[in-house]
């Protein structure tokens, strides 16, 4: 974990110099050692935290497609000669147990153009939909089954 820190403060300083590598070793050892005593870190628990590091790389590119994809929807939408969009609420309650999934569901859908979070009520979200089209499927979505793979 230790070196996994110091690799972190040599790439976010992006210098490679004998000032910054000391500096560096000395900040990532006592980040370290705060870790250690107060976050109670084990060390079996390292590999966890890439695995999950590399979740959330493969949701952020999700994430990425997913807004790509609506954003050629809503640009159909904006550009066509007709508008015919039939906006709506939609309501469901995904199985997500921990806070940081449900407020990291509820910011992805603020995200992908044609839907905005609008409630969070003990769980039940109300999503409004620029159009039916953008809304079908989105209480059963890419996202809610990446997160439900990170809770377990």
């Amino acid at each position: 974990m230790l070196l996994i820190f110091f690799l972190f403060w040599l790439i976010i300083s992006a210098r490679l110099d004998a000032e910054t590598g000391v500096f560096g070793a000395i900040i990532s050892t006592l980040v370290y050692l705060f870790v250690r005593s107060h976050m109670h870190y084990k060390a079996a628990s390292v590999g966890k935290i890439l695995f999950n590091l590399l979740r959330g790389f493969k949701y952020a590119g999700i994430l990425v497609w997913e807004t790509a994809k609506a954003s050629v929807g809503v640009l159909r939408i904006v550009y066509s000669r007709s508008i015919s969009i039939r906006p709506q609420l939609i309501f469901f309650r995904p199985n997500l147990k921990t806070n940081t999934a449900k407020v990291v569901l509820a910011n992805s859908i603020t995200l992908t153009p044609g839907t905005i979070t609008a409630e969070i009520d003990n769980g039940l979200y109300c999503i409004h939909c620029l159009d039916k089209e953008i809304g079908d499927g989105i209480d059963d979505s890419t996202f809610i089954r990446q997160l439900l793979k990170f809770e377990e």
